[in-house]
């Protein structure tokens, strides 16, 4: 695959990890919703965990990286991982949306900022 197809599937990725994440805390600041109507947020979290992780791996080997890892690929990696981890905040400390929105654009501005300055 090109490389600018990788980044495409990539920011797809990313979409799709961060609408779960939000489609799941909307749902639930709006009501109890049983983990029937929950699903397709997690379906989209989880996909898009993946998609991300293997696209990630993808653009790595495209740049040529090589052992060990630079900062900036470890460090997305981490976001990576909390990324995952974030579906535990959304579902279970609902009553906090402000500041899980927060933390999820800080996210998402970590990953950009690694993405685009590689320091």
């Amino acid at each position: 695959m090109t490389y600018p197809t990788l980044k495409i599937i990539h920011i797809t990725g990313l979409a799709l990890v961060f609408m779960g994440l939000t489609g799941v805390l909307a749902l639930k600041m709006a009501g109890a919703a049983p983990g029937r109507q929950r699903w397709i947020f997690h379906a989209a979290h989880g996909g898009g965990l993946i998609l991300v992780l293997a696209t990630g791996i993808g653009l790595g080997m495209k740049l040529g990286l090589t052992h060990p890892a630079p900062f900036w690929v470890i460090g997305k990696f981490i976001i990576w991982l909390l990324a995952g981890s974030a579906m535990v905040l959304a579902v279970r400390f609902s009553r906090f949306a402000g500041p899980i929105l927060l933390y999820l654009a800080a996210l998402v501005f970590a990953a950009a900022w690694l993405a685009i300055y590689k320091p």
